[in-house]
C-alpha cells in the first residue's frame, strides 16, 4: 500500500512540474507584481546604486531607473497579458532621449493603459486629468523623475511646469 501511494504522490508532482514547464515554454509565466523592480535590476542591468520609480496597475507596469546625479536612464515598461498568463511580461525598455529631455508616454496596442516617464528636466510639478466632468490632479516633485500608469480612457492629460505653463508629451507605441 506505501508504495501505490508513493507513486501516486510521485506522479502528482511529475505532472505538476510538467505543467509549470509546458506553462513556462509557452511563455505563460511572468513576473509578479512584488518581484518587477528585483526583475528590472536584473534584466536591464540596473546598478545596485540606481534609483528606481515606479508605477504598476492591474495591467502594466513602467519604471524609471537612474543614478543620484540624473546623468543616466534606463526605463522599463511590462504588461501583464490577459488569459491565462500569470504575472507581468516585459515589453519594452532602455534609454530614450524624449524619456530625457520630455516627456514620453508609451502605450501597447489591446491595452487600456498608458505610461507617462520623464526624468522631468522641464521641472514638471503637476499632471491634471480632465475626464470632462472633473480634474483630478496630481502633484509631481518637480526635482524628480517620474513613472505613471494611467488608464487610457481617464480623460484629457496635461502636465504644468512651477510657472504654470504646458509641458507636451509624445506618443511611443510599444
Amino acid at each position: 500500500m506505501k508504495k501505490v501511494m508513493f507513486k501516486m504522490a510521485l506522479g502528482l508532482v511529475l505532472g505538476c512540474v510538467l505543467f509549470v514547464g509546458f506553462l513556462y515554454a509557452r511563455d505563460d509565466i511572468g513576473v509578479t507584481s512584488t518581484n518587477l523592480e528585483s526583475d528590472v535590476r536584473g534584466s536591464q542591468k540596473i546598478p545596485d546604486d540606481w534609483i528606481i520609480t515606479g508605477s504598476v496597475s492591474d495591467t502594466m507596469a513602467a519604471y524609471l531607473s537612474y543614478p543620484q546625479d540624473m546623468s543616466d536612464h534606463t526605463f522599463s515598461v511590462y504588461v501583464h497579458r490577459p488569459g491565462r498568463s500569470f504575472g507581468y511580461f516585459f515589453r519594452g525598455g532602455g534609454s530614450l532621449s524624449g524619456v530625457e529631455r520630455g516627456i514620453a508616454e508609451f502605450t501597447v496596442e489591446g491595452y487600456e493603459e498608458r505610461a507617462f516617464l520623464s526624468m522631468n528636466q522641464q521641472q514638471v510639478v503637476r499632471l491634471e486629468i480632465d475626464d470632462g466632468n472633473s480634474i483630478q490632479a496630481i502633484d509631481l516633485d518637480r526635482s524628480k523623475p517620474f513613472a505613471v500608469v494611467l488608464p487610457v480612457n481617464a480623460g484629457i492629460v496635461t502636465f504644468y511646469d512651477e510657472n504654470g505653463k504646458t509641458v507636451e508629451y509624445w506618443n511611443h507605441p510599444l
